[in-house]
């Protein structure tokens, strides 16, 4: 067992029981704790472009608040956003802007969001009492390491226009300096694995760190997909990784300055290749749990779309406990997961949270005034100068912690795909898939439903399982979408051709080839059980007669 670990964690519960104390009396009263929050990001941004703009002098409570900001998207918000993060001062906060964070998002529209000290501030409002919570619950975390997701950033410039750094460099920056000195003490991937540019590099280094750790407790990562795609990498590289910690030198090719620092981090463990080796022999066993036997959770996306991809998580590691993340997202957090509640719970501490019920901005509803079995789009406002803005998640009220709802992912508010007037949600798709997975007894390691261009247009289902298997699971899904109102019209108008089955090998690695492309980090990627690009029958083209059959019939 190793000392740093246990005393860094309990150093960790020290430095979080501040942040633990307000957000539980918080749970007790989240009306007057969201008050306060607005009110102090009023106050503090009153003289900026924005504030002076939208009469933040004259507002006193979230009912002016509402009637002197409008509802926004992003693009109801770039001007601003722009002018922030190419480092014009004081337009939409007066703190400065320290960094920006690429969000891509699954429709893979970029943009950037300023991050200020409030901002991160509001982020540690968040985290440390999840954290204080996990280790306080979890006894078995308290002694051992910890993973969170590494991966080398999407392309992306280094600066903005104005000199404002892009990116973060590891997702335990979201935590203070004192908290995120104390966790690092906890983990055994150095943050320099983040700087490696090549993916598949990265994760052979990554691999060989968590094989040096023994004592691995814990994972984090965000889609439950990358964590099966870097055991999938393991299978691949399991003898090369192991000459590697045995050797001392990196399985990758690395710039001389990037490899010393590693090495240096990663010494020579010829001992433990060794016994790993004599051990599992050849190759990684099926359940990773027997290479880390005191890994006791992971943390990762379990609702909406990322429930498909736990099946496959699960058979990698199928004696260890997920949690769950809440709602978290570049723009701010919505929630939290604690043990003791029945959903993550709403994190009243952090940023002012609005909910609109149906999608509705002129009923927008605060934390304290929704309804239980509801579901809602979720608007924040935070000290990083987004106001009320429209996060386009959406969310169902499961409950309540003390007075504080509970809140559960269900879906985005946008990303539909709408050829003919379908109007095919990625939500929709995911339980219509669920069915016909059940109904066929077909489970596709890999499965994406995607519009294709012809005359008529129609859908195609991507997926990872033997050809006739595949062609059974699409008449499925299209004999259980024919329900849809929209869908079956449009089929029965023939504006729309049946679904297609297309069977494909390695789907995960190519879907993430591409979100990367679009400029998604490869550890926030969320495959999603419908995406409206249509780049996908040449991202499949191997596929015999595929695109070209596409090109007649276009």
């Amino acid at each position: 067992m190793s000392l740093g670990p246990r005393l860094a964690g309990a150093l960790y519960r020290a430095a979080a029981a501040p942040a633990s104390l307000r957000f539980a009396r918080a749970l007790r009263d989240p009306a007057a704790a969201q008050a306060a929050i607005l009110a102090r990001i009023v106050r503090e941004n009153r003289e900026t472009a924005f504030g002076r703009e939208h009469g933040f002098g004259e507002i006193r409570d979230a009912a002016r608040f509402r009637a002197c900001v409008p509802v926004r998207d992003f693009a109801g918000l770039e001007p601003w956003v722009r002018r922030a993060c190419d480092g014009r001062a004081d337009e939409l906060t007066r703190a400065p802007v320290r960094f920006v964070e690429p969000s891509g998002g699954t429709s893979g529209l970029s943009k950037e969001i300023p991050y200020t000290a409030p901002l991160l501030a509001e982020f540690s409002a968040a985290t440390l009492p999840w954290i204080a919570d996990l280790l306080r619950s979890r006894p078995a975390l308290r002694g051992g390491r910890a993973y969170w997701a590494v991966s080398p950033p999407a392309r992306r410039r280094a600066r903005t226009e104005g000199g404002i750094p892009v990116g973060m460099e590891h997702d335990s920056d979201y935590f203070p300096p004192l908290a995120r000195a104390l966790l690092d003490r906890t983990l055994g991937v150095p943050r320099a694995v983040s700087r490696i540019p090549d993916l598949a590099a990265c994760r052979r280094v990554t691999l060989r760190a968590l094989l040096a750790m023994p004592d691995l407790a814990m994972i984090s990562v965000w889609s439950p997909s990358f964590l099966t795609l870097l055991a999938g990498a393991l299978d691949e590289a399991w003898e090369d990784v192991l000459a590697s910690m045995e050797s001392g030198r990196l399985p990758a090719a690395l710039a001389p300055e990037l490899r010393g620092a590693l090495e240096r981090a990663l010494p020579a463990r010829p001992d433990l290749a060794r016994h790993l080796h004599r051990r599992f022999g050849p190759r990684a066993p099926e359940d990773l749990g027997e290479v880390w036997p005191r890994l006791a959770l992971v943390s990762c996306w379990a609702d909406g779309h990322a429930r498909r991809a736990l099946e496959g998580m699960a058979r990698r590691f199928p004696r260890v406990e997920v949690q769950g993340k809440g709602l978290l997202a570049t723009e701010g957090v919505v929630s939290i997961p604690l043990f003791r509640a029945d959903a993550p719970v709403a994190a009243v501490t952090s940023h002012y949270l609005e909910f609109l019920p149906d999608g509705d901005a002129s009923a927008a509803a605060g934390v304290h005034e929704l309804e239980a079995g509801a579901t809602y789009e979720v608007v924040l406002t935070t000290g990083g100068g987004l106001y009320r803005y429209r996060l386009k998640d959406r969310v169902r009220v499961e409950g309540r912690l003390e007075r504080t709802p509970t809140l559960r992912f269900v879906g985005r508010a946008d990303r539909a795909s709408d050829l003919a007037g379908e109007k095919l949600t990625p939500e929709l798709v995911e339980q219509v898939l669920a069915r016909a997975v059940a109904e066929t007894g077909v489970h596709p390691s890999f499965a994406l439903l995607a519009p294709a261009w012809g005359e008529p247009p129609r859908y195609r289902l991507y997926a990872e399982a033997p050809a006739p298997h595949v062609r059974a699971l699409a008449r499925a899904v299209e004999r259980i979408l024919l329900d849809a109102h929209h869908y079956g019209l449009c089929r029965q108008l023939g504006q729309l051709d049946a679904i297609e089955g297309v069977a494909v090998t390695d789907g995960e690695r190519a879907y993430e080839r591409v979100c990367t492309a679009r400029g998604q980090r490869a550890g926030s990627i969320k495959p999603p059980a419908l995406d409206a690009g249509t780049e996908w029958a040449e991202v499949f083209a191997p596929v015999a007669g595929l695109v070209a059959a596409e090109k007649e019939r276009g």
